[in-house]
């Protein structure tokens, strides 16, 4: 059962729109929507209280810098009593396209330093983890440089369409647990319509998902 939500990203204005804040962006996306305030803790991160199909669910986001991660998860624990295998990490991925999304129940960090951080501070690989692309790489563009750059203008409808659909996840597996939101959604596919250069509201395309 998913009881905390961590959404990662860095902290500050300057980073808000980054690729690399995906997390940040799903939490605030979030808690807008629920029409909730995000406070800030004595530690390492922020909260927010939520009801979500009639289940309290906390939603975080990490006040440290993203290498640091680990540290707001530990502390996020500790408050409420959590088990890491109840903790729900949210992040970009690079090698996923932005439109795509992967729902895992445990793994390796691979090159996510934040999870990585995540990972090292607790101990253990199970921890769920919901991926949000954020590729392809621009051709050229040191891959630190790529996460730390704001999304293309022609972008943010997808985005906004991402973090929607990263919503309808989350409801998916506290309905249903992790399993069979991981058939469902990672078969998703948001892209934009051949043909096309530019992202629109209601030219989004979303593949057959099979449930």
């Amino acid at each position: 059962m998913i009881r905390t939500v961590l959404g990662l990203g860095n902290p500050g204005r300057q980073y808000q729109n980054n690729r690399h804040n995906f997390g940040h962006m799903f939490i605030d996306r979030t808690i807008e929507r629920l029409n909730l305030t995000i406070k800030p803790a004595k530690g390492a991160y922020s909260f927010a209280e939520a009801r979500l199909l009639d289940q309290t669910v906390i939603l975080c986001k990490n006040a440290t810098f993203m290498n640091n991660s680990g540290v707001a998860a530990s502390q996020i624990l500790t408050r409420f009593g959590h088990q890491p295998g109840e903790m729900l990490v949210i992040y970009d991925d690079i090698d996923l396209p932005l439109g795509k999304m992967r729902l895992r129940e445990k793994g390796s960090a691979g090159g996510h330093r934040g999870l990585r951080s995540i990972v090292e501070m607790l101990k253990t690989n199970d921890i769920p983890r919901l991926r949000l692309g954020i590729g392809p790489q621009t051709e050229g563009l040191p891959s630190e440089d790529f996460v730390l750059d704001d999304f293309r203008s022609a972008e943010k409808e997808l985005v906004a369409a991402v973090l929607d659909q990263s919503y309808e996840c989350l409801q998916a597996i506290l309905q249903n647990d992790i399993r069979p939101a991981m058939e469902r959604f990672n078969r998703s596919d948001l892209r934009i319509p051949e043909g096309g250069n530019e992202y629109h509201p209601d030219t989004i395309q979303q593949s057959i998902i099979l449930t």
